[in-house]
């Protein structure tokens, strides 16, 4: 998705949009697990920006989420930063619904802030928007885990190991692990897979039934597995 399309509520004043505006039908996704009520919004908001940049964003990433997690409706909202490229970033955001959505966007904060990091973004910016069950193929999956601070350093390790190896799996599209720069001890693995076959053959692999364990135990609480199909 283009910036021209990263935010209807900035449309007129900056052609800009935002991680939290309602996409178009060709950028809908739909959630099979993990949205309950049916009308709750999962939005992954991925965005490059260049090296120089990084520090900058992330800080003002930040000033964004702290503002965004007072507005009323917001489930979930923080800033998410790739492990195996640290210009990758992405807004990870759930909403109770459309309502509380469409508010958020109009909201001071969001006026102010998504337009600096829509800016600072390098290509183009992916907005994946989940609500209902659908039928689909492809598989997107975000496995959400939270560690020990003692145990973050061996985490990482492991899952970018973990990330190498599925990325070369038939039928993988894409794969990475992310940490949350608000909270270090919350991670996610975030991949997607052209099929359900593709996931099955993955899921049996060696790499997979020695890692994932591994994170498992190092895990505090359950492991929040969030699966949606495209």
């Amino acid at each position: 998705m283009n910036k021209a399309l990263f935010g209807m509520a900035m449309m007129t004043a900056f052609g800009l949009a935002s991680c939290a505006n309602k996409p178009s039908h060709q950028d809908e996704e739909t959630a099979t697990e993990a949205i309950a009520s049916g009308n709750e919004i999962r939005i992954n908001c991925l965005f490059k920006v260049s090296s120089e940049d990084v520090n900058r964003i992330v800080k003002v990433s930040k000033e964004l989420v702290a503002a965004s997690r007072k507005d009323k409706g917001n489930i979930d909202y923080d800033i998410y930063q790739s492990q195996t490229d640290k210009t990758q970033l992405m807004i990870f955001e759930t909403w109770k619904d459309q309502a509380s959505l469409d508010i958020h966007s109009a909201a001071p904060h969001f006026l102010r802030i998504v337009p600096q990091i829509a800016n600072a973004a390098v290509g183009e910016m992916a907005i994946q928007s989940f609500t209902e069950a659908g039928e689909g193929n492809e598989i997107r999956i975000n496995c959400l885990l939270k560690v020990a601070p003692e145990n973050v350093t061996k985490a990482l390790g492991l899952a970018q190991e973990l990330v190498e190896a599925s990325r070369k799996d038939g039928g993988n599209i894409d794969y990475d692990i992310y940490q949350s720069q608000n909270d270090p001890t919350q991670l996610i693995i975030f991949e997607t897979w052209k099929d359900q076959p593709s996931l099955d053959i993955h899921s049996a692999a060696e790499h997979f039934t020695r890692i994932v364990p591994q994170l498992q135990e190092m895990a505090i609480g359950e492991m929040a597995i969030q699966i949606f199909k495209k």
